[in-house]
């Protein structure tokens, strides 16, 4: 993305700006990233690079990553699983091994 370092946000596409509010979610390597839907823009390459990402972050920096997602898929790489309907937890689940994200299909 080099070459739109000179571009407002509304000269990216959707899926650019979700990539550069990410960049600029992990550049202090916070303790916790909330993260709502972080590859619902995506294709499927970039989604993959952008959950490698996150795990990385999760492993290399101890951050903690609370992911909302409505795809089911990516569960298999949490560590633990919440399922809420209507506001409400409805399943709890913790995941013994963890996918990795290169592995992760939808």
């Amino acid at each position: 993305m080099l070459d739109k370092k000179h571009r407002f946000p509304r000269e990216l596409s959707g899926g650019e700006q979700q990539r550069v509010s990410i960049a600029r979610s992990i550049v202090k390597n916070p303790k916790l990233l909330l993260c709502d839907e972080p590859t619902g823009a995506l294709d499927f390459s970039t989604s993959r690079e952008i959950l490698k990402l996150l795990q990385k972050i999760n492993k290399d920096f101890g951050s903690t990553i609370l992911m909302i997602t409505h795809n089911n898929a990516i569960s298999d790489m949490a560590n633990r699983v919440y399922k809420v309907r209507s506001g409400e937890i409805v399943e709890s689940i913790v995941n013994k091994t963890t996918m990795p994200a290169e592995r992760i299909e939808w």
